[in-house]
């Protein structure tokens, strides 16, 4: 009976790896459509393994898992990837090491709108702060700047806008 090679195709993971979970569907697909697989190192539990990861991934590069070892090429891969990259590295054809998924795009969008909302709220107050600062500096409410040099203190209102008096007058965009 002849011997079952084994895959020069290395997967180092860890048990409950939320990132090695990602990869587990990309390892079902490359083998459907390849018929490569991958030979599966649990490194959390086992310390043999980790010392091989330790061997093959140099200086510490990637440091963590998922890591994918071509024992072929001598080339890897740090972390979880996307699919086109995944199957170039396992042919041996060129790839990059360090190329993460996107996230879902709703996830995306909801982080940015977050993330734009706070910037706008805080804005917003902080401009109110500054504005009931200057009618407490400027004793006086809310008027048209005649001029840039006249009125009391360093700052006068135009339009409900702070304005500081200077040299330059600057004239808020207004609709007509």
């Amino acid at each position: 009976m002849p011997r079952k090679e084994k895959s020069p195709l290395l997967y180092f993971y860890g048990v409950e790896c939320t990132h090695c979970d990602l990869m587990e569907p990309l390892m079902k697909q490359l083998e459907e459509e390849t018929g490569l697989t991958l030979r599966k190192f649990e490194v959390w539990y086992n310390d043999d393994n980790l010392r091989l990861l330790q061997r093959l991934d140099k200086d510490g590069v990637c440091n963590g898992v998922p890591f994918f070892y071509s024992k072929v090429k001598r080339d890897w891969i740090c972390g979880a990837t996307i699919y086109p990259n995944f199957k170039a590295w396992a042919l041996g054809k060129p790839h990059e090491r360090f190329l993460s998924p996107p996230t879902e795009e709703g996830e995306v969008m909801g982080q940015f709108k977050g993330f734009f909302d706070r910037i706008k709220n805080t804005g917003f107050q902080a401009l109110r702060q500054r504005m009931e600062a200057g009618k407490k500096l400027a004793g006086e409410e809310s008027k048209p700047n005649t001029s840039s040099s006249g009125g009391k203190g360093a700052f006068s209102f135009y339009s409900g806008v702070l304005i500081p008096k200077s040299s330059t007058t600057i004239c808020p965009r207004t609709k007509q």
